[in-house]
């Protein structure tokens, strides 16, 4: 397609150049008499003129191509998938990251809520390209509608739900042929989260010592460790070096993004819990039990354990959250073992650096920081947590004011946790607290 015509003529001796341009004739002198001179002078005055026209001509064929190209996809494209068939999509997506089984479970349960509320309140919503801006809105506002029971859900729930559902477009944006995700304008919720609240001493005796079998070991794990339930409730002997009384294991939570390693020094209790499972049966996972119902059921079929058991200590386990009708918040439960072990870690006077290195922390930056803290430190603050599993009992006779010899009641692994908190700084400390156990001061 020539956009540019033109040639020359002579006037007065002198060549001129003359052209055409999107309709408008143009004329120029060459200021040259001779052909040859005349004409080199023409090709330089119509060259910017010509390459304009050349790109114009290059973006038309470009815009039809790009419109026969989007024909030509529109005829041979799968239509997008039915609303009956995305998730299998999703599963089968190439692009869509690897989760857990429990993740898959819960977004699978996610899907089910909005697919099931589509075909209810939406039944002409038959595929992915007809789920727009306005049904995803309508959505949101279902969730945050009051229930059967008059219940409402949090800011927290309703803002999963969305995260799940503008993920799950993502994945399956290019295939349903979609040129925009409706779940991205919609704006997060508010949270109020009710954080779990870390349990006194007096009360990680009550729930420790009544504790029995391998709630015992999970609690026990929960607490020296400061892990969450699905660490401690997957925690295998591999994981277990008895010899250096340590345990090394990798937080599921963080295991994709981080994958740090945590090396954490058994507290004596710990080591003491641990110990009396006979060596040839240190195989496997250490609640084998727990471990299986967490499989099965879930987090939630062990942390329902912990609560019952929990209860019959007589804990107060909820709180009612703000606002009527929403369902009463959990405040003590096994995350409470994280937060106390922080808590008591912080009290002993353990470095920040120190208790997050314990824990494991979830952020980068701070593992960054943490990477460099001393075994020592760990195991002198490790020591410092209070023993709570076992009762008192005798550590030696002494005399009283009748002459008879009178029982002080103590625990072993108190002495042992003094033990390892001796060092040059400590000493008068540990040396007064020995003398209170001796004296029946403390138990």
């Amino acid at each position: 397609m020539r956009r540019t015509q033109g040639g020359m003529f002579k006037r007065g001796g002198v060549w001129w150049v003359q052209w055409t341009y999107r309709g408008v004739r143009h004329r120029q002198t060459t200021t040259f008499r001779t052909v040859r001179e005349a004409t080199a002078r023409a090709a330089e005055i119509l060259a910017p003129f010509r390459q304009r026209s050349a790109v114009e001509t290059l973006i038309q064929l470009q815009s039809r191509v790009e419109r026969g190209t989007a024909d030509l996809d529109a005829q041979t494209r799968e239509p997008a998938p039915k609303i009956a068939e995305a998730w299998q999509a999703y599963l089968d997506a190439g692009n869509r990251r690897q989760i857990g089984a429990w993740t898959q479970k819960n977004y699978h349960a996610y899907w089910r809520r909005f697919s099931n509320w589509l075909t209810t309140s939406e039944p002409e919503v038959k595929d992915l390209s007809h789920v727009t801006f306005a049904v995803a809105e309508k959505y949101i506002s279902n969730l945050a509608a009051k229930d059967k029971k008059d219940r409402v859900s949090t800011g927290r729930t309703i803002n999963a739900h969305r995260a799940f559902l503008r993920a799950f477009w993502n994945v399956l944006k290019e295939m349903a042929g979609l040129t925009e995700n409706p779940w991205a304008k919609i704006a997060k919720r508010d949270e109020t989260p009710v954080s779990r609240r870390p349990l006194s001493v007096a009360e990680l005796r009550e729930v420790c010592q009544g504790a029995k079998g391998e709630m015992r070991l999970l609690l026990a794990v929960g607490l020296f460790l400061g892990c969450r339930l699905g660490d401690a409730a997957m925690m295998r002997w591999s994981n277990v070096d008895m010899r250096r009384r340590e345990i090394r294991y990798t937080p599921r939570k963080t295991a994709r993004k981080v994958g740090t390693q945590l090396i954490v020094p058994m507290h004596p209790e710990l080591y003491a819990l641990l110990a009396e499972t006979p060596t040839a049966d240190r195989k496997g996972y250490i609640v084998p039990d727990m471990a299986s119902r967490y499989q099965r059921i879930g987090p939630a079929g062990v942390s329902e354990l912990v609560q019952e058991h929990f209860s019959s200590c007589g804990l107060e386990r909820t709180v009612a959250r703000e606002g009527a009708g929403k369902r009463r918040a959990i405040v003590a439960g096994f995350h409470s073992l994280r937060h106390a072990a922080v808590s008591l870690l912080r009290e002993a006077g353990a470095a920040e650096s120190v208790s997050m290195a314990i824990v494991g922390h979830n952020d980068s930056a701070v593992h960054a920081v943490y990477t460099h803290v001393g075994d020592g430190a760990m195991r002198q603050a490790v020591a410092t947590l209070p023993a709570v599993f076992n009762k008192p009992r005798a550590l030696l006779p002494a005399a009283g004011k009748t002459g008879k010899a009178k029982q002080i009641m103590t625990d072993a692994t108190v002495v042992l946790a003094l033990a390892d908190k001796l060092n040059e700084q400590t000493w008068e400390t540990v040396r007064d607290e020995l003398r209170a156990l001796a004296q029946g001061n403390k138990t």
